[in-house]
């Protein structure tokens, strides 16, 4: 009965491992990783610089207002994960 916990419990991990991974420009980092909010930030820039370059009202510029909006939502999402890491590794320096 053990080993099957020890198989359910490495299977999980993996499984979280593989869910926490996000591609970015240059290859793969964990969500959340600095890597990975450096990344989004940079993206949010450039994409911001190429909508400033359109039309006001054009579809255009509505794609990557679109663009950048879930962006600044994944990158929020980053932050947020970020913290609870710092908060959850501060806490077992404690201990």
């Amino acid at each position: 009965m053990e080993d099957n916990n020890l198989v359910e419990e490495y299977v999980r991990l993996v499984l979280e491992t593989k869910l926490r991974e996000v591609d970015i420009t240059d290859g793969k980092a964990t969500h959340g990783s600095d890597k990975h909010i450096a990344d989004l930030q940079n993206r949010i820039d450039d994409l911001t610089k190429w909508r400033d370059k359109q039309r006001r009202g054009s579809e255009a510029r509505a794609n990557y207002a679109r663009l950048i909006s879930r962006l600044r939502s994944e990158l929020k999402s980053a932050q947020r994960q970020a913290s609870k890491k710092k908060i959850s590794e501060r806490q077992k320096k404690k201990k």
